[in-house]
């Protein structure tokens, strides 16, 4: 198993016998993922402090594997925030994708996380919250002629194109801007 890649519970099967699996999942060997069954697997400097040192990178690939496709760019706001348009993060990523039109409430799993009384918990909390508080998806028929830009770390909106889906997608705008 290679560190700093994202790695599906089917692929770790092959690899592992269930229980192994599960002992890794108890001691955090594997990270989680927003994603069900979609684990990242830290270095050891990663495990040890329960961060990770490029969430945007994990989630970027966690998406590909959960949407089983590399068709989709971040726009709206995670892209203003990632082209410093706007400084102040909310914590909200959208995707704009051709499979799904989903919203993965993030926040819900990190307080009741922190609710729990034993410190993996708090753990998985931790890391969860790394990600965000919500992943929005946003359907669309094609991204052929969207304009974005692929990075490192994933494809984004340029400028032009996030005034386009933010009125098509009509996300609001926060009380703060």
């Amino acid at each position: 198993m290679l560190v700093r890649q994202v790695i599906a519970r089917t692929d770790l099967l092959k690899e592992f016998k269930i229980k192994k699996l599960r002992s890794m999942l108890v001691m955090l060997t594997l990270f989680p993922t927003p994603f069900k069954e979609i684990y990242y697997v830290p270095t050891h400097e990663e495990r040890k402090a329960s961060t990770m040192e490029s969430p945007e990178l994990v989630l970027t690939k966690a998406i590909r594997m959960f949407l089983s496709t590399d068709n989709f760019y971040y726009s709206c706001r995670t892209a203003e925030e990632h082209w410093a348009i706007k400084w102040q993060p909310i914590g909200e990523i959208h995707v704009v994708n051709t499979e799904i039109s989903r919203t993965i409430d993030l926040k819900n799993r990190i307080t009741k996380n922190e609710m729990k009384a034993n410190p993996r918990a708090k753990r998985i909390s931790k890391i969860i919250s790394l990600y965000g508080n919500k992943i929005i998806f946003h359907k669309v028929k094609s991204i052929a002629d969207a304009k974005f830009k692929r990075t490192p770390y994933g494809a984004y909106a340029l400028r032009s194109q996030i005034k386009k889906d933010k009125k098509r997608f009509r996300e609001r705008e926060t009380e703060d801007e």
